[in-house]
């Protein structure tokens, strides 16, 4: 037997329509966004490092997937805003619920695109974004073994590596010998260094991920600044290991690369040393939180899509940006609380989640049964702000 909704499908399609038009749209504008803000530090790597377009848009690819986990739950929001407030402003909302359709019935297409959104967000959490960020670790090393000779400029001073000045006189085309070394050393600010070599060739440590100057004969020149003293050494071969300064600020153990059941196992083996790895446990707990606010933040929209927004559409992008602002400050202060191991992680990190959730049901409850003040927007403070300004200076 066939169970006959008299309009489901329609209706559902239709209102599935409306969201996902916007959101798809909103996708692919904020995670842009979020790029434009690599872009400098990207252009950079080509223009002084040496690095190709090809190899720039596949560190651009393995960003994407912690890109996108941010972008899924603010798109939701956003698309289910401008869906159901373009359906509210001309009154389709109003002649659905005539007809006896609730504010209930109508959420349904709504929260089934959510769970979408929410299973494809977790997949992103759990398995492509580790795989990814590890990734992106091994293609800077790569990129920094390959090109940090490219990075380095003949009669120049240069500062590609972290507490380092770099002079070469002279560098070869075809290895990574270098001639007339000096290096102003300031990574310890008690212990400064000047060194002074004739000849010295990079040397990449792949099991480090860390690149040794290997100079030969010279000397170094240190002052103590504490004890108001100087002393010189001379060597035939000095090594200096750095590490390649991360344009894109990626940790050598960070627990965003490990998979779910190494995660579990680091957690499970500091739990039992004594020395718990806050580290990790904020991730874990990260991984369930973040993409179940997809589902928050679509029950939080219908109601708000219902109210009038004297600004339009750019009124509806305020709203979301101010509640997803909310939602990252709340997230970042558990975040904190957990990493400083102040807060249980899993109690640290459901705190966003808590009160949005809170926000949510209370909406959509008062919009379902129409106690709120439907010809009030969220945003008619603001514009209650601005109008009393206006008085106030047409008064003076």
């Amino acid at each position: 037997m066939r169970l006959a909704i008299p309009g489901f499908a329609i209706i559902d399609r239709y209102v599935a329509r409306e969201v996902l038009g916007p959101f798809a749209v909103d996708v692919g504008l904020l995670t842009f966004a979020l790029v434009t803000g690599k872009l400098l530090k990207l252009m950079d790597m080509v223009v002084n490092h040496g690095v190709s377009l090809g190899e720039v848009m596949g560190i651009i690819g393995y960003i994407m997937p912690a890109f996108l986990e941010l972008t899924f739950p603010m798109a939701v929001l956003l698309g289910v805003l401008m869906g159901f407030g373009r359906m509210s402003s001309d009154q389709e909302m109003t002649a659905a619920r005539a007809c006896g359709i609730s504010l209930y019935r109508l959420a349904v297409p709504v929260m089934l695109v959510a769970l979408g959104v929410y299973a494809l967000s977790s997949y992103f959490a759990f398995s492509l974004r580790p795989w990814a960020n590890s990734n992106l670790r091994n293609k800077l090393y790569e990129l920094s073994q390959t090109r940090t000779s490219a990075g380095l400029k003949e009669k120049v001073f240069n500062s590609n590596f972290p507490g380092l000045v770099v002079y070469v006189d002279e560098m070869s085309d075809t290895d990574s010998s270098l001639k007339g070394v000096m290096i102003s050393d300031a990574r310890d600010p008690h212990n400064q260094n000047t060194i002074i070599a004739k000849h010295g060739m990079i040397v990449p440590d792949p099991r480090d991920k860390s690149i040794t100057l290997r100079l030969f004969h010279g000397s170094i020149f240190g002052a103590e600044p504490a004890n108001n003293a100087t002393h010189m050494t001379s060597f035939k071969t000095y090594d200096l290991s750095v590490r390649p300064e991360s344009s894109l600020d990626v940790s050598d153990e960070d627990p965003g690369e490990m998979k779910y059941a190494a995660l579990r196992a680091d957690i499970k083996a500091a739990r039992a040393k004594g020395k718990p790895d806050y580290a990790a446990e904020t991730e874990m707990a990260s991984k369930y939180t973040v993409p179940f606010a997809t589902m928050l933040f679509a029950l939080l929209g219908i109601s708000l899509g219902l109210k009038p927004a004297r600004g339009g559409h750019s009124e509806r992008f305020g709203v979301s940006v101010a509640l997803f602002f909310l939602y990252y400050s709340l997230m970042r202060v558990g975040e904190t609380l957990a990493q400083r191991g102040k807060l249980d992680a899993w109690v640290a990190m459901s705190i966003p989640d808590i009160v949005f959730m809170a926000l949510a049901f209370w909406f959509f409850y008062r919009a379902a049964s129409d106690k709120g003040d439907q010809g009030r927007g969220p945003g008619d403070i603001i514009w209650d702000l601005v109008e009393r300004y206006e008085r106030s200076r047409r008064a003076a």
